[in-house]
């Protein structure tokens, strides 16, 4: 064989190793579907179907479509879909947060509310005549 065919052969060795890596099959996306099931439960925990419930749905079809691309073993997408579950749910748990937080805000507002009705109705005794 001559130099540029042994060059040629090993070209077509390394492109042909590259094309078989390229195609093999990726790892399951274990880590990411435990991540969306761990930010999903929290979701839930932090009552996010209450205060969040479009965004708790969202996140609990996305964990859904990704267990069951990862039983296609369509492992990319599966990975891209646990990923958006987990930002989904991410997203519920802060709206549920803000959600308890106005809440508790309004109820100390009418508190304020009926201790100002308290105080006038009541006036202080140096405040009568």
């Amino acid at each position: 064989m001559t130099p540029s065919r042994r060059k040629i052969h090993a070209l077509i060795a390394v492109l042909a190793a590259l094309a078989l890596q390229a195609c093999s099959p990726t790892k399951p996306p274990v880590q990411e579907l435990d991540a969306a099931s761990r930010a999903l439960s929290a979701a839930s925990t932090a009552e996010a179907p209450l205060y969040a419930p479009n965004e708790y749905r969202s996140a609990g079809q996305r964990y859904d479509q990704a267990q069951a691309a990862e039983a296609r073993r369509d492992y990319d997408v599966a990975a891209q879909l646990a990923a958006e579950s987990s930002v989904d749910s991410e997203l519920a748990s802060t709206k549920a947060r803000l959600g308890k937080t106005r809440q508790a805000v309004q109820k100390l507002k009418q508190d304020n509310a009926n201790l100002d009705n308290d105080l006038n109705a009541h006036p202080a005794p140096e405040d009568q005549p």
